[in-house]
């Protein structure tokens, strides 16, 4: 994909009958199935990242970087949904697959295992958060940084 992503025209090129194809919003909601209309998705500051993540996930890494979460430690502390827990509980994992799913397909980075903790607020209202246009965002991701995008290998949760 590298070799036929040409920044100068922001489009895929192709062999000779097809030519060059410039993703659009259509595409993505084509092709991807996500909602290109809804609410935008923006960030705001966050004050005390350890109370952010203890009251979205109830459980803080320990040491290292708080601005930022890595897949190993989602994967180790959110694999496996326990029996009998509570409704909190339950949107809690459901927050850490959420934050997991965006940062591997609509903020994929081809070598990085970690996305940034502040992509957790886009699920704090679970709700709300299918109200987002996630289609806008991967396409404005993938404009934005096309390179980080060409190589990504799948990781599971």
């Amino acid at each position: 994909m590298q070799k036929r992503w040409h920044s100068d025209t922001n489009s895929f090129h192709y062999n000779i009958q097809i030519g060059e194809m410039t993703p659009t919003l259509f595409d993505v909601y084509e092709i991807l199935g996500l909602v290109v209309d809804g609410d935008p998705v923006t960030c705001r500051p966050i004050s005390d990242l350890r109370e952010f993540i203890d009251i979205n996930l109830g459980i803080v890494p320990i040491g290292g970087n708080l601005a930022i979460i890595k897949h190993s430690w989602l994967k180790a502390n959110f694999h496996t949904l326990l029996p009998d827990l509570t409704h909190v509980q339950v949107l809690r994992y459901t927050r850490a697959y959420m934050l997991f799913l965006i940062s591997v397909t609509i903020f994929a980075y081809s070598s990085v295992a970690t996305m940034p903790t502040r992509y957790l607020q886009f699920f704090e209202d679970i709700e709300e958060a299918g109200k987002y246009a996630w289609g806008a965002v991967a396409l404005a991701y993938l404009y934005l940084f096309p390179w980080k995008n060409l190589y990504f290998q799948a990781n599971t949760f």
